[in-house]
């Protein structure tokens, strides 16, 4: 499974290397968003909790309905837990440098509006992870890190939904509403298997970049 990801973020990658000969119409520029993550596994206990979500990134749409787009993002995810049966409760921080590369499909080929839908991996990279609000059978204890307990790399992948909106010449607004589902087991344990769940809802401000844009 890790491998195919890897492969998948290699292919689309490459693909925007080739078109860099090509005639293009390039842009780049900020995003800022909201995250509303859980963790996903058997008997998880965990609900969702809220987090920022905010970076760059760069894009690639052409004359036809197709176009890539790479991000790099700072990604606050992870959960609260609530197991009442043992009285245990936290709330769980992890976050990463989110790098999704997505392969976009254009509904139509100009205008001042152009929706599009996108698929494709994602890899998270663990900055820090915290525990806070810790309750164990009903004992409180201090906020912790907990670095050692999580893997250092989330594989997953991401599809959703952008609206593109012109706003003067080779500058667009957007706003972007994406689910990134983890497909690798985030703890350093085998068990429990957990898994990141990610629903996104950003602003993004897009500037073209180059001549040919």
């Amino acid at each position: 499974m890790k491998r195919g990801i890897i492969v998948g973020m290699v292919f689309l990658l490459a693909s925007a290397s080739g078109l860099m000969a090509q005639k293009q119409r390039w842009s780049a520029g900020p995003r800022l968003g909201l995250n509303i993550s859980s963790l996903y596994g058997k008997n998880s206990y965990y609900d969702a909790k809220l987090g920022l979500v905010a970076g760059g990134f760069v894009s690639y749409s052409s004359i036809n309905h197709f176009g890539i787009s790479a991000d790099v993002l700072y990604s606050q995810r992870g959960g609260k837990y609530d197991n009442p049966s043992d009285r245990s409760s936290h709330t769980q921080f992890l976050n990463y440098l989110e790098i999704p590369v997505v392969a976009r499909y254009y509904l139509n080929l100009s205008g001042n509006f152009r929706p599009n839908l996108f698929v494709g991996p994602s890899l998270g990279i663990l900055l820090n992870s915290k525990r806070t609000n810790s309750i164990n059978q009903g004992q409180s204890y201090p906020d912790a890190k907990t670095d050692d307990e999580f893997e250092p790399l989330d594989l997953g992948g991401t599809a959703g939904f952008q609206a593109n909106f012109k706003v003067k010449d080779r500058q667009r607004f957007l706003i972007d509403a994406r689910y990134t589902l983890g497909l690798t087991n985030v703890r350093t344990n085998a068990s429990p298997w957990l898994g990141n769940s990610t629903f996104s809802f950003t602003l993004g401000y897009s500037f073209g970049v180059g001549r040919s844009y």
